[in-house]
């Protein structure tokens, strides 16, 4: 055996050659999609912030959308699950019509009130876009599940500033129990390439707001309550998906004429908003995440914050589930530390990628996102809480992907 054979490092270099051009393009479609997501989001908060009467129009506003869905929607509602599907179990490509379909209707989402985050219009829009140059390029297959497995995670990378976890999260999420390894080299890169875009347009993501202040001595007691927080972490997850999933339901169920669904969804979320008062519920939460890492909330944030985003994304309305999630998290987590002798921050943290593992079935990733958020500092909190919520969700999830199966144990 020869010790560097011609014809194997050439397929080698050839190999690193396609993918790190591919990878580099990726990266920028994805970066350029997610700063437009993560600016026109930032600018519509401002302006529904300063004109609150906003709210009164978001019942219009979902009647439009849920027009837009009916006459065009098919298959683009499915979303982020569509890019799954098509790199398991591939039927065509990608209609053109889903980026501009998701980009506004979530822009218009956020601008009147829905409570929805940015991170799934960021990967859908990501990979539609890539699945568009996958198009043209005439990529084979197997090469076009590889462009969307990267085109996901670095549409998570780019949306949130985190390169690693957003490379783990589009091979986690998109595996179905085996792991693509010919994805790994360009998810990586273009997850560090994508991540990069907004930092050279100056954007300024919220987690570098998330600070654990600071870290208790590990021991029994820290164990014990590590173990009832993870719990709890995990039975709040699944209450989250259900409410979700129970909303859309009940929608689909009684009312058959699928316009009338955010219609009404805007109707009922405009009327909860007056009778809280405020907005905190409503858009993306970002400062009552980072509040809750600095102050004591009402332990009724993260219930509240559930039941906005259950309505918003049950009845038909656009945008993400994990930024509401990040707020229920970080404030339960806030709520807990009333109860348990852990520091506030700490239990902030950990109920933010906690929640994240339970309703995302993707614990690496979790767990990376904790690191690549908090210090290596975190790590052994993280495992623990993590896992616990990613067993204690059950087998509900945000995603068709791999579920822990505990039939055996009946």
């Amino acid at each position: 055996m020869k010790i560097f054979p011609s014809s194997e490092y050439k397929q080698i270099i050839r190999y690193s050659l396609y993918w790190l051009v591919a990878s580099i393009v990726i990266g920028l479609i994805s970066g350029l999609a997610s700063t437009l997501i993560f600016t026109c989001f930032d600018l519509a908060t401002k302006v529904r912030i300063a004109y609150p009467w906003l709210i009164f129009f978001l019942p219009f506003v979902g009647l439009g959308i849920g027009f837009l869905f009916y006459r065009y929607g098919t298959p683009i509602e499915r979303g982020t699950h569509l890019l799954i599907d098509e790199i398991h179990e591939p039927r065509a490509f990608i209609p053109k019509r889903m980026s501009p379909l998701i980009f506004f209707t979530a822009i218009l989402t956020q601008f009147f009130g829905g409570s929805a985050g940015r991170e799934a219009p960021a990967v859908q829009l990501s990979g539609a876009l890539t699945d568009h140059i996958a198009q043209l390029l005439r990529v084979s297959k197997d090469n076009r599940k590889i462009f969307l497995i990267s085109s996901i995670g670095s549409g998570f990378s780019a949306i949130f500033g985190l390169p690693l976890a957003g490379a783990i999260y589009g091979l986690e999420i998109t595996a179905l129990g085996s792991l693509r390894y010919s994805a790994v080299f360009p998810c990586f890169v273009s997850s560090i390439v994508a991540a990069s875009v907004p930092e050279f347009f100056h954007i300024l993501h919220p987690h570098r707001f998330y600070k654990i202040a600071s870290f208790p001595e590990f021991n029994l007691s820290v164990i014990l309550s590590l173990i009832v927080a993870g719990l709890i972490f995990g039975l709040v997850t699944r209450f989250f998906i259900v409410a979700i999933h129970t909303v859309g339901d009940l929608f689909a169920k009684y009312v058959t004429f699928m316009p009338f669904r955010p219609m009404l969804g805007g109707i009922i979320i405009m009327l909860l908003t007056l009778l809280v008062g405020h907005q905190h519920y409503n858009g993306l939460g970002i400062p009552t995440i980072i509040a809750s890492f600095q102050v004591p909330l009402p332990m009724t944030d993260f219930i509240n914050k559930t039941v906005f985003t259950a309505i918003t994304l049950g009845s038909g309305f656009k945008g993400g589930e994990i930024t509401p999630l990040f707020f229920v998290g970080t404030t339960l987590g806030n709520g807990l530390s009333q109860f348990l002798p852990l520091p506030l921050s700490l239990l902030a943290g950990l109920g933010l990628v906690s929640l994240f593992a339970g309703a995302s079935k993707a614990p690496l990733t979790s767990i990376v996102l904790a690191i690549e958020l908090f210090g290596t500092s975190v790590s052994i909190y993280a495992v623990i809480t993590c896992l616990l919520a990613y067993l204690f969700s059950g087998n509900c999830g945000l995603y068709r992907i791999h579920k822990p199966d505990y039939s055996e144990y009946k």
